[in-house]
């Protein structure tokens, strides 16, 4: 036994034991699923927008506001595509002294990716996103007065003292910044949609029936309140007129390339603005520390069951 527990109680044990298997669990969870994504970032291929297949691909670029305009941070109103904000509030003193959440809001607003190829529409809800631009400071007030405060090139927090009450948190990505992104792709318009005619005449028909009067006042030519044979066979021609009308409009649409949250459970939606590598061992070290504290909580598991 290379841990001495014999000072330790018998419930301060089991106590030990159940944080120890609770941190073995998450080890082996968490581990799993970055080194996941790290064999998923290395191994795909990168592809390009204009030539990029349907499905699971992978795309680099820079990023573009979407055609209406860049948005602005809630805490700084620093101009970006994208954001994500928190402010915390200090409560309790001493040994209970905690942050607590006030406030926290994402941006769902969709931004473009422009890899000179093509241009790729992004839709951000349900990504995991991992933004280089990432500053957290204090304050002492609910709203920072301005902006986080000069730091030295390479640290990534901003802390002062003194009675900060508030903890602010903002992450961005801005117009231009290289973005790497991992999803579902697909291409809509440019003669790609085709219609299901039989169904969507079936449908346009049974819209026009929830207004009867409306639809006898159109077709019912000798007007006895009914429709005849030949009345019903013009109704018909009509809704299948209309519907093939609209395939033509549809294929007369530019093509438009999305990339969005994949439905398969196993396949993650990543957006970062760090590039492929770096995000790579960004996840690799992740999973390794992970598995480190796997196996130290499993040896401490150990030690607590010889105790018992």
């Amino acid at each position: 036994m290379l841990l001495d527990t014999s000072s330790l109680e018998l419930h301060e044990v089991l106590i030990s034991l159940g944080i120890s298997c609770g941190v073995i669990l998450a080890g082996f969870w968490f581990g799993f699923r970055f080194l996941k994504r790290y064999r998923l970032i290395a191994d795909t291929p990168t592809a390009r927008v204009q030539s990029a297949h349907q499905g699971y691909v992978e795309l680099q670029g820079q990023a573009l506001p979407s055609p209406g305009g860049l948005l602005h941070s809630p805490l700084t109103g620093r101009e970006c595509v994208w954001y994500h904000y928190k402010v915390e509030k200090e409560k309790g003193s001493g040994k209970n002294r905690r942050w607590v959440c006030e406030r926290e809001g994402t941006s769902d607003e969709w931004f473009q990716l422009d890899d000179r190829s093509g241009i790729c529409q992004i839709d951000p809800q349900g990504a995991e996103i991992k933004a280089q631009v990432r500053k957290r400071w204090h304050g002492r007030t609910p709203m920072p007065t301005g902006g986080p405060p000069q730091h030295n090139p390479g640290m990534r927090f901003n802390i002062s003292f003194g009675g900060s009450r508030y903890r602010y948190l903002e992450e961005l990505i801005l117009e231009y910044e290289s973005i790497y992104a991992l999803g579902r792709f697909h291409s809509l318009g440019g003669g790609r949609d085709q219609l299901d005619q039989t169904r969507e005449v079936g449908e346009l028909i049974r819209q026009w029936k929830a207004d009867y009067q409306q639809l006898l006042a159109r077709f019912d030519g000798n007007c006895n309140g009914q429709l005849e044979a030949d009345e019903w066979q013009q109704v018909q021609i009509q809704a299948r007129n209309q519907i093939m009308q609209r395939q033509k409009e549809l294929q007369t649409l530019p093509t438009v390339h999305v990339l969005m949250r994949p439905d398969e459970s196993d396949q993650p939606y990543l957006l970062s603005s760090y590039d492929e590598e770096k995000l790579a061992k960004r996840y690799r070290w992740f999973a390794y520390g992970c598995f480190v504290a796997l196996l130290v909580a499993s040896w401490i598991a150990g030690e607590m069951l010889q105790a018992l």
